[in-house]
């Protein structure tokens, strides 16, 4: 019997849309997947290692400063080395020169600390906003039938006005429907008692690093909007399962979809048991 798969996330939503082969590969647990994650999952890109050790340096920097503790430009760097050849000591495969992880360290804090001059991480900073928190997304929120990954990753209030932050700290060129994984943010609200029930209580935030700058999203939801992240998140879990159920009847992995571009490829953790000829 075909199980139904009720996970939507962010990540699964890219990863489908640029290629199917891995997405079955990474959220499908079936027997040849297993298999293909113990020979390949070693693998992964210098850029993602960096955008990883960003994002984990950067809630860390947010948990010392709600508790009062501000960083130095030496304690930010200190904490990217120390990320970094954590990661790097534990993956076989991602055995770096000191030249090329102190290029991956700069990077990372250049990131962040263009993160930091942004106006919210800024009035956080300046503690012009005095009422907040930080979540990371390792819990699902229900709706309906769907577990939805979809809490912010800053919460803050101004008067009586929520504001729901998310943070992309690796963004793609286009983001057609920007505004509508942006509003997931409020399905995470509808199910916090802390929070008001109420769409036009609330402010959505966007922070996407792209082409070396961050750019910012501001949105003020409406109802309408948020029906339609909805029907979004819907036919996001239909088109998975469909995937599932071709793959659960022919089981083939390589007969999925591709990505259509190679340089999406380059960063693929299953990329050296894919059929694409990447030379």
């Amino acid at each position: 019997m075909i199980r139904y798969l009720p996970q939507w996330s962010l990540t699964r939503r890219k990863i489908f849309t640029n290629c199917a082969r891995r997405f079955a590969l990474q959220y499908f647990n079936m027997d040849k997947a297993k298999m293909v994650r113990r020979k390949s999952t070693r693998f992964i890109a210098h850029h993602d290692l960096m955008i990883k050790c960003t994002r984990i340096v950067f809630f860390e920097l947010l948990s010392d400063l709600h508790r009062g503790v501000v960083w130095s430009d030496k304690l930010i760097i200190s904490k990217m080395r120390f990320q970094i050849n954590i990661h790097t000591s534990t993956k076989a495969n991602t055995k770096l020169s000191l030249k090329k992880k102190n290029l991956l360290i700069r990077n990372g804090f250049l990131r962040l600390k263009k993160l930091m001059k942004q106006e919210i991480p800024r009035k956080i900073l300046d503690k012009s906003i005095k009422e907040w928190s930080f979540y990371e997304r390792i819990k699902s929120t229900k709706f309906g039938h769907l577990d939805v990954y979809c809490s912010p990753d800053i919460v803050y209030r101004e008067n009586s006005v929520w504001h729901l932050v998310r943070l992309n700290f690796q963004s793609e060129h286009k983001q057609p429907f920007l505004d509508l994984e942006l509003c997931s943010m409020l399905l995470w609200s509808q199910g916090n008692q802390y929070l008001p029930n109420l769409a036009d209580k609330f402010v959505i935030h966007g922070l996407s690093f792209v082409k070396g700058k961050w750019f910012y999203r501001k949105i003020r939801p409406s109802q309408k909007l948020l029906q339609e992240t909805k029907q979004l998140l819907e036919k996001d879990v239909h088109n998975f399962n469909l995937l599932f159920e071709k793959l659960y009847r022919n089981g083939d992995y390589d007969a999925l979809p591709l990505a259509k571009y190679s340089l999406y490829c380059k960063r693929c953790p299953y990329k050296v048991n894919c059929p694409i000829n990447l030379e």
